[in-house]
């Protein structure tokens, strides 16, 4: 690994909360990487360091999820141990802003966004939003809305996190007999799920003809969610915008199942968009 691909982490103050933030690579080219639902900048780990050998690469903890060490006090200080997740609710466009806020404590003027599951929808959320600092979107199994079966359990883990916590949250996923854990402020991830809830109340996919980026959309094959969603975003965003690729044999993390055929991907895309 090279000096300049090496990964450096610190927290980051955006708005009114710390992030803990890993970036890795330079160049020109910036990419922000954004995690989806109870996981953390750590999911990146299979792609960051080949996708650093094309640019700068940036991945943080959304909030309320992952580490956290402290909260922005009023007076500009910094308090030890609390929570990196603002009080509630929130809206996509609140962590939109959060993605933004990064930017700017980062000095990067324009990112590819590269958005999973949750992600990907504060990716677009961004995008709509903040048009001018989104040079291209690469969603890999997301979705632009949801059916009220996926609505009701959504709000099912939100009250999970509010009742017992991260292992609430985990018996709520993942079911009561799996072994994995969520790391993060509970009451955070719980204000988040309930942001993923309105996509069904309200959807995003009738504002994607305004985008003003190109797209690039991997999904996997076996994603429980499965292609239609990512076909819905295609079809619904410009003429042309859209580069959507199924991917075999893969399932909801392409990123760290096949980081390679994320990679092959991204290339043919950003020669094609002269990204």
């Amino acid at each position: 690994m090279t000096e300049t691909q090496q990964t450096r982490t610190r927290s980051i103050e955006i708005g009114g909360h710390f992030s803990r933030t890993a970036s890795e690579g330079s160049g020109a080219r910036q990419f922000l990487c954004l995690h989806g639902l109870v996981d953390d900048l750590s999911i990146w780990d299979r792609l960051a360091t080949p996708l650093a050998e094309r640019g700068r690469v940036v991945r943080y903890d959304q909030r309320g999820h992952g580490e956290f060490g402290q909260s922005a006090q009023s007076d500009g200080s910094a308090q030890a141990d609390a929570s990196a997740a603002p009080p509630g609710p929130y809206s996509r466009e609140d962590l939109a802003a959060d993605a933004v806020a990064l930017m700017d404590a980062l000095e990067i003027d324009r990112a590819i966004l590269i958005g999973h599951s949750m992600g990907g929808v504060v990716a677009m959320a961004t995008a709509l939003a903040h048009s001018k600092r989104v040079a291209g979107l690469v969603l890999i199994g997301t979705a632009s809305h949801c059916n009220e079966k996926t609505a009701d359990w959504y709000e099912k883990i939100a009250r999970a996190g509010e009742s017992d916590g991260c292992a609430g949250l985990a018996r709520a996923i993942y079911g009561p007999k799996a072994k994995r854990s969520v790391a993060g402020d509970a009451q955070g991830i719980s204000h988040v799920t309930r942001m993923l809830k309105t996509l069904h109340s309200d959807p995003l996919t009738d504002r994607l003809a305004a985008l003003a980026c190109p797209a690039l959309l991997l999904v996997g094959e076996k994603d429980p969610m499965g292609p239609r969603a990512s076909e819905h975003i295609a079809a619904a965003m410009p003429a042309g915008a859209a580069t959507l690729e199924v991917v075999p044999g893969c399932g909801h993390w392409i990123h760290r199942e096949a980081p390679d055929v994320v990679l092959r991907a991204l290339d043919h895309w950003l020669a094609a968009c002269a990204l």
